[in-house]
């Protein structure tokens, strides 16, 4: 997949917050140590692989409609096009997505906020919800939960990652540069709230290993039922 040059993760870096620049994960993509930089595109590719599992079509041809919820910096928008006819990026601050919106050329992505997408993305009509690394920054996530089941398809799926929040991950963290507060919520309470709300687990990764190594979870969901 086509990763974000550094010079434009620089940019993004310098039009935001840095708490916002922070949440981005911006300096794990920035960092000297390529231990860091490898494990901030793990997490990404590994994401992009559950949703490149899931989306070949009888033509070839993209016809996926996506929503990246809390898209951030917009690192997973070019690998979604290749099989997306329209995607929509969701965030509060989208100020760098639509930085490499205007980059690369991404006509296929509409940015919104979470109150336009409340709004504008209709029910039922999503196949394909991405919820990468944001999560954990929601709390209680009981409606968010509740707005991605009123938009998916009944064939729909969710795919999210998330933090462990283990040892090695306040670690990792740490080296990153990172100062602010930990997340209230870790990727084994999200995962339990995920299954309550009527989703199903179809696949989950740990990255980089299991057990205690794990430093995050990639999970693919489906529909428990509809309705």
């Amino acid at each position: 997949m086509r990763r974000i040059p550094q010079d434009v993760m620089a940019r993004m870096a310098r039009i935001v917050s840095e708490e916002d620049r922070d949440e981005m994960a911006i300096p794990s993509y920035l960092h000297r140590n390529p231990a860091m930089r490898w494990m901030a595109w793990q997490r990404v590719m590994v994401t992009a692989q559950f949703f490149r599992n899931t989306c070949k079509t009888p033509n070839g041809e993209p016809e996926q409609t996506v929503m990246d919820f809390g898209c951030g910096t917009g690192v997973l928008f070019e690998e979604v096009s290749q099989f997306a006819n329209k995607i929509y990026g969701v965030d509060i601050v989208l100020n760098p997505a639509s930085l490499l919106v205007d980059e690369w050329g991404l006509d296929k992505v509409r940015l919104l906020n979470p109150e336009q997408a409340a709004i504008q993305i209709t029910e039922r009509s999503i196949d394909t919800i991405i919820a990468a690394e944001v999560l954990e920054h929601i709390d209680p996530i009981d409606s968010t939960l509740a707005f991605f089941r009123s938009r998916l398809k009944a064939d729909g799926q969710l795919i999210v990652s998330l933090p462990t929040e283990g040892l090695l991950y306040r670690i990792g963290r740490r080296l990153a540069g990172f100062r602010g507060h930990y997340h209230l919520n870790n990727a084994q309470s999200i995962h339990r709230q995920i299954l309550d709300a009527g989703f199903r687990e179809v696949n989950l990764k740990k990255i980089p290993a299991p057990g205690p190594l794990a430093i995050y979870w990639v999970i693919e969901y489906r529909l428990r039922y509809s309705g």
